[in-house]
């Protein structure tokens, strides 16, 4: 049995009036956290105690409507969130079994009653290109591009130490926290070597083009600014360690990228062009959420 990783959303629907932050990436995780221990109440210990084990990302609420820095929610509004999945089994098999079973039907998220009516896992279900499955061996044989551009879907961050914090994707911090999640939870057999990617990221990986701008994320005690939109990478040479960069890159849509990506920030997904540039490359729609009951 293959090793998958999951992108996935979560279909709700609201059952009363009221009014949410637009950051609740912080509620939205303990939602998550509370549909887990519905099921498997010892795995969502371990994710809640274990400070070095978080092997999935959760977004924000999505779908209701924004107004100034509110989010408005009325009865029966569809609303989704996303979840990505990297451990292997456990946690896919306890929303697969919250879901099937009706072990949880409702959940609040601040003052929110809602209720849970589709997983969905699949892209033929989901018109935003968000939801799917890949495995670790299927991403490492990723073949190697000269050209990767990265959306950064949600406010992205990376911390520096001292509450110090990069808001801009370069190709390092980029590079650096997708191996720091690769070499966690990918088979042992497919970690990489951290000292000769970073060297070759330094060297070969340059940003081509940009278009990004900040946002904030509102927590309960602080702010956090991060930057959205989308950076290409021009990767200079497609020998040694450039089908890596690749792999990585695609591997964003599962990890996210930076910092709190477990509480709605770096929402991720790479997409990579295996021609030149100058040519004529027929655009993918990207972006989005979703999964299937």
């Amino acid at each position: 049995m293959k090793n998958l990783l999951y992108s996935l959303i979560l279909e709700l629907t609201a059952n009363n009036a009221t009014t949410l932050p637009i950051g609740t990436g912080h509620q939205t995780h303990a939602l998550f956290l509370n549909i887990i221990t519905q099921v498997d109440p010892v795995l969502a210990k371990r994710l809640h105690d274990e400070s070095n084990y978080r092997p999935f990302t959760v977004s924000s609420l999505r779908g209701p409507t924004e107004q100034g820095k509110n989010l408005l929610l009325q009865p029966g509004q569809l609303c989704r969130l996303r979840v990505t999945l990297l451990d292997g089994g456990p946690l896919w098999q306890a929303l697969c079994t919250c879901f099937l079973e009706g072990r949880l039907t409702t959940v609040t998220l601040d003052t929110a009653e809602l209720t849970l009516r589709r997983l969905l896992s699949t892209p033929g279900v989901d018109p935003t290109g968000w939801a799917g499955s890949a495995d670790w061996q299927t991403l490492a044989t990723t073949a190697a591009s000269d050209y990767v551009t990265i959306r950064f879907a949600s406010p992205t961050a990376f911390s520096l130490g001292d509450r110090r914090f990069g808001l801009f994707p370069e190709p390092r911090l980029v590079w650096d926290s997708l191996m720091r999640s690769w070499n966690l939870y990918a088979p042992e057999v497919l970690r990489l070597d951290k000292v000769e990617l970073r060297a070759f990221v330094g060297k070969q990986v340059v940003v081509e083009d940009y278009q990004l701008q900040t946002e904030t994320r509102r927590f309960p005690t602080y702010s956090q600014k991060g930057f959205v939109g989308t950076c290409t990478y021009h990767v200079k040479v497609k020998d040694s360690y450039a089908p890596q960069v690749a792999a990585l890159a695609e591997f964003a849509r599962y990890s996210g990228i930076g910092y709190k990506t477990t509480m709605g920030m770096g929402q991720a997904c790479g997409e990579v062009d295996r021609m030149q540039r100058e040519e004529t490359i027929e655009e993918s729609d990207s972006v989005a959420i979703a999964t299937e009951k």
